[in-house]
């Protein structure tokens, strides 16, 4: 009851792992690249991905950085994800971000089931004011991370540390017989939220759940900073 990520199916995967889902299994390649976009690069003159293709309008220097990601399928996907349209910058685009790697296992959500967007949306008559509180209010379905830091995404260190909960997790569960894919899930959770809590030498003995929203909060504040300064219009910033 449990599927492997390799290398032939995921390119940016760096080990065969375990996961208890083809869906966690999928979402490991939509976090990696949300991190990937905010690393910088030399080959972008130390900006990064997200930084260059505002820029540029375009996603051409990222795949001259890597022309077998351009060839592969995968390529579509990080297309969709770059920041090249208006409506990467409005508040729904939240819906369409993993939350990274404490949200592996969270189902996707739209905006119609947001309850706390709702409630706020009835408390405010004004929609902007609605969204200023919801944007900074921490989300039970994006394992508390505030919706501007599901936005943000993760960087280098998050991925670093999405490697070490994988390796953790087929450590732990590779040889475990499940009855169900849904105890399989359930225990794969469990093992999360316990993983989040322990210090880890990844990220400098801090608790990873620590360590990811400090991470997830400094790329916020740099890309808000970059939109500030091109005067582009968005729902994350004033």
């Amino acid at each position: 009851m449990h599927h492997n990520v390799n290398q032939e199916e995921v390119v940016l995967s760096l080990h065969e792992h375990w996961v208890p889902t083809k869906e966690s299994g999928n979402k490991i390649v939509r976090i990696q690249f949300e991190n990937m976009m905010n690393v910088p690069y030399e080959q972008l003159n130390d900006r990064t991905i997200f930084e260059d293709s505002i820029i540029h309008g375009n996603a051409d220097n990222c795949f001259k950085m890597s022309p077998l990601l351009k060839k592969s399928p995968l390529s579509k996907i990080l297309i969709q994800m770059l920041p090249l349209q208006p409506k990467a910058f409005r508040y729904n685009s939240v819906f369409s971000m993993t939350g990274g790697v404490l949200n592996l296992f969270n189902p996707k959500i739209n905006e119609s089931q947001n309850e706390e967007l709702h409630a706020l949306l009835q408390k405010y008559p004004d929609k902007q004011e609605a969204i200023r509180a919801w944007r900074e209010t921490p989300q039970d379905c994006w394992g508390e991370l505030t919706p501007n830091l599901v936005w943000a995404g993760g960087g280098e260190q998050e991925n670093k540390l999405l490697q070490d909960f994988l390796d953790k997790l087929t450590d732990k569960m590779e040889s475990v017989p499940f009855l169900s894919e849904g105890e399989c899930l359930l225990e794969s959770i469990k093992f999360l939220r316990t993983w989040q809590f322990i210090n880890n030498s990844v990220c400098g003995n801090m608790k990873p759940h620590f360590a990811i929203l400090e991470e997830r909060a400094q790329i916020f504040q740099q890309k808000i900073k970059l939109l500030k300064e091109m005067n582009i219009e968005n729902d994350f910033s004033e």
